[in-house]
């Protein structure tokens, strides 16, 4: 698969995020109460040893995080705690995919788990609580 490619599944993100928007392009699917978001790793978005950058991968985890306990794509949400467990580094060009998991959505707060994979190697578990506004 070129890194032009979409990912076989998943459409293509369209939104107005700039700070992720320089990411991509993204692409999403959902299956089975789970929220999967895909990028690829560009060279801008490498450290320098190579592999992406953590802040690169925190943001694309929260902004998958906090999209996946959205009602629908006009509901704001804002995210109350975010954690992140660094496990292996991610190649420069590889497809992330990220993986969002609402295990308890309320009234106000929605509660996620997830983790970032990298040609089937998880990369980094993440999770946190979002607020709906």
């Amino acid at each position: 698969m070129s890194k032009l490619e979409t990912p076989e599944g998943y459409k293509e993100l369209t939104f107005n995020q700039p700070h992720i928007e320089t990411l991509g392009p993204g692409y999403y699917k959902r299956e089975d109460g789970n929220l999967f978001m895909a990028f690829y790793v560009k060279s801008e978005n490498c450290n320098g040893y190579g592999t992406a950058h953590g802040g690169m991968l925190m943001a694309l985890a929260d902004f998958t995080m906090a999209s996946s306990a959205m009602e629908d794509r006009n509901s704001l949400v804002t995210t109350v705690s975010f954690h992140s467990e660094f496990i292996a580094p991610a190649e420069k060009d590889s497809l992330l995919i990220i993986r969002a998991t609402p295990t308890k959505v309320g009234k106000s707060l929605g509660f996620v788990e997830g983790d970032i994979r990298a040609e089937g190697k998880v990369i980094i578990n993440f999770g946190g609580v979002v607020k709906k506004l």
